[in-house]
């Protein structure tokens, strides 16, 4: 088969005017592959935009109180504090007044604790120190005396049941008890002791033979196969000289609001131990809530500034210039500040800049700290109520661009389908393509061996000539 070169015959340069003129018919791919570009940017830039938005939302929806809960709720945060902490720790809710209490602590509150006898009354008198008779074992947890215990579990035990076997089903029986077994000089023991402190913690056993105990059986029979090392007991204490008793070491009965934890009572010869409690109102979190919305909006403001800039001079455009969605959000969050909320309707407090917060030239806003300190102390409930208003109006305004099919969502779900028709239309022109160059090659290879054939013929006949006589001299 001939091997053929375009041009060489005729010095025509094929190559090279096929890929000029393919330059030119692939100016619709790069227009396409600009328009792409651009397409991917304002991607990008909406991205951006979904970010910084996001951002206010959470901001937002800090302020706003969950469900069942006032706007004074949820920005009246106490804060208590023990002056001994190893003494006391106390907690609090939205009810605690603020105040110090002196507490003296009397009595902490202690398990009950029972344990297996020995000699002739212990219950492992079966072969090798076992049960002889097992059952089914009622544990119960109660108060003395009581009739109603607020914790009964039926366990199985088995016949002739090892202390360790009768220790493992009781605590794998979630019994609000645990148990242990020490092998001591007297032998093998079983050690019952209740999970929490506290007067209702009373172990009763019942249901089996050699395990049963009835702690208000009195007195105890000598030959009770359980005796009581440690008996139940409840704490005593006093605030600001007033007597109370607790069933655990955790009271929170004893004053609206708190919750007492005692941790550690007097130790021989003393008969009390004393700390202070302070609580106070903390406000921080409805200021620290503003700043971080204030914060939020003007982060948003200056993302959107920059996406939809232009500038004269050098006559470039940020990624969302022009674009509807940039400024649908901005007229979003401006109609959230220009409207108070409809909640506020006959409200104290209806603007932002009521309590310090104003827009500036910029378009960003600005806390004036001492103004809002000053509103919060004078009318805390108006002001939450204020600030729980505008939260969720920026919240419902941040969800329509934001959320779930929201605007921003859309126009990139949209921008992403136009960017996939582009591929389309790329591929079919490329297709074309392929075959305009084909078309070219072989119109121009026809042409180059055209004009080979003319130079070879024109040659061929200008040596014919030559050789004729008297060619070259005239007639």
């Amino acid at each position: 088969m001939a091997l053929s070169s375009p041009g060489l015959g005729s010095n025509l340069d094929v190559n090279s005017i096929v890929s000029q003129l393919m330059s030119l018919e692939q100016r619709p791919l790069t227009v396409l592959a600009q328009k792409e570009a651009g397409f991917q940017a304002k991607i990008s830039a909406l991205g951006s935009l979904q970010g910084v938005i996001s951002a206010l939302q959470s901001a937002a929806a800090s302020l706003v109180p969950a469900s069942g809960t006032t706007p004074s709720e949820r920005f009246s945060v106490a804060k208590a504090a023990a002056g001994d902490p190893t003494i006391a720790s106390v907690s609090t809710s939205s009810t605690a007044v603020a105040g110090t209490y002196q507490l003296e602590v009397n009595q902490l509150a202690k398990p009950h604790s029972v344990v297996t006898a020995t000699g002739t009354a212990t219950p492992f008198s079966g072969v090798g120190d076992t049960l002889p008779v097992g059952g089914t074992l009622t544990l119960s947890l109660d108060s003395p005396g009581g009739t109603s215990p607020h914790t009964t579990t039926d366990i199985t035990i088995a016949d002739g049941a090892t202390p360790e076997q009768i220790r493992d089903a009781i605590n794998g029986a979630g019994a609000g008890v645990s148990a242990l077994v020490i092998n001591g000089t007297a032998g093998k023991q079983l050690i019952l002791t209740s999970g929490t402190a506290g007067s209702n913690q009373f172990i009763k056993l019942s249901g089996v033979a050699g395990l049963t105990y009835d702690p208000d059986a009195t007195p105890q029979p000598l030959t009770d196969p359980l005796v009581q090392t440690q008996a139940a007991q409840g704490s005593s204490f006093k605030l600001n000289g007033i007597a109370v008793a607790g069933l655990s070491n955790t009271i929170t009965t004893a004053v609206d609001g708190l919750t007492i934890n005692l941790l550690k009572g007097p130790e021989a010869p003393a008969t009390a131990i004393s700390t202070t409690l302070t609580i106070s109102k903390d406000n921080a979190s409805l200021s620290a809530g503003v700043n971080a919305l204030v914060k939020a909006f003007n982060d948003f403001q200056t993302t959107a500034g920059s996406l939809g800039s232009y500038d004269a001079a050098s006559k470039k455009a940020g990624a969302l210039n022009g674009e509807t969605t940039l400024r649908t959000a901005q007229n979003a969050f401006r109609t959230v500040l220009g409207n108070p909320p409809s909640p506020l309707a006959g409200a104290t407090l209806q603007h932002l800049s009521e309590i310090g917060v104003t827009m500036q030239k910029s378009g960003k806003l600005s806390v004036d700290a001492a103004r809002m300190s000053s509103a919060i102390a004078d009318d805390l409930g108006a002001v939450a109520e204020l600030v729980a208003a505008y939260g969720s109006a920026f919240k419902a305004a941040a969800d329509g661009l934001v959320g779930a099919g929201g605007l921003i969502a859309a126009r990139s779900e949209g921008l992403s389908t136009s960017i996939k028709g582009l591929g389309k239309q790329s591929e079919t022109i490329s297709a074309r393509l392929t075959q305009i160059e084909a078309r070219y090659r072989k119109q121009f290879t026809s042409l180059d061996l055209l004009i080979s054939g003319m130079t070879k013929t024109s040659t061929f006949l200008q040596q014919q000539l030559a050789s004729l006589p008297n060619f070259n001299q005239g007639s």
